[in-house]
């Protein structure tokens, strides 16, 4: 901010002294030089904080470290692909259960996580569902853990 004050300050300052400057030359071929001087000043004035702005930029750029662990690679993009797709597998597969039991919900997330075998581990089972259900929350809970393996945490909305 202090560089653009500082910017007006010089363009005001030299607009200024080239208007004092033009008034008190006289008429003719000395005031038309005079004006070719005035305007190469002005133009000077303007640029003058152009380039002290663009000396002030520090183009020195740090390298970007690209360690092994920041970038995955094809094999772990397909694997994420793979537990997407996996769970959303799962939660259709749920709503069917439950729907099958005559069981409406609302929603269901389930977070699925890759275990250090390689292989896909069910994390959380979140079940969303209406209050005319909490009489079968036992029931819904030993349906899911059955079929998944895993108790829900079941809210009711």
């Amino acid at each position: 901010m202090s560089g653009m004050i500082s910017a007006v300050i010089t363009v005001c300052a030299g607009a200024l002294i080239c208007s004092l400057l033009s008034a008190f030359v006289p008429d003719g071929t000395t005031k038309k030089t005079v004006a070719l001087v005035i305007g190469a000043f002005m133009v000077c004035c303007l640029f003058s904080p152009i380039t002290s702005a663009i000396s002030s930029i520090d183009f020195d750029a740090e390298p970007v470290d690209y360690s092994e662990d920041q970038v995955s690679t094809s094999d772990e993009a397909y694997a994420n692909v793979v537990i997407k797709q996996a769970q959303q597998n799962l939660e259709q597969s749920l709503t069917d259960l439950l729907a099958q039991n005559n069981i409406k919900i609302s929603e269901c997330k389930i977070v699925l996580a890759k275990s250090q075998s390689n292989s896909i581990i069910i994390g959380d089972i979140s079940i969303y569902m209406s209050n005319e259900y909490k009489s079968r929350k036992d029931k819904i809970g030993s349906i899911v853990f059955e079929s998944f393996g895993a108790y829900p945490r079941i809210t009711f909305i």
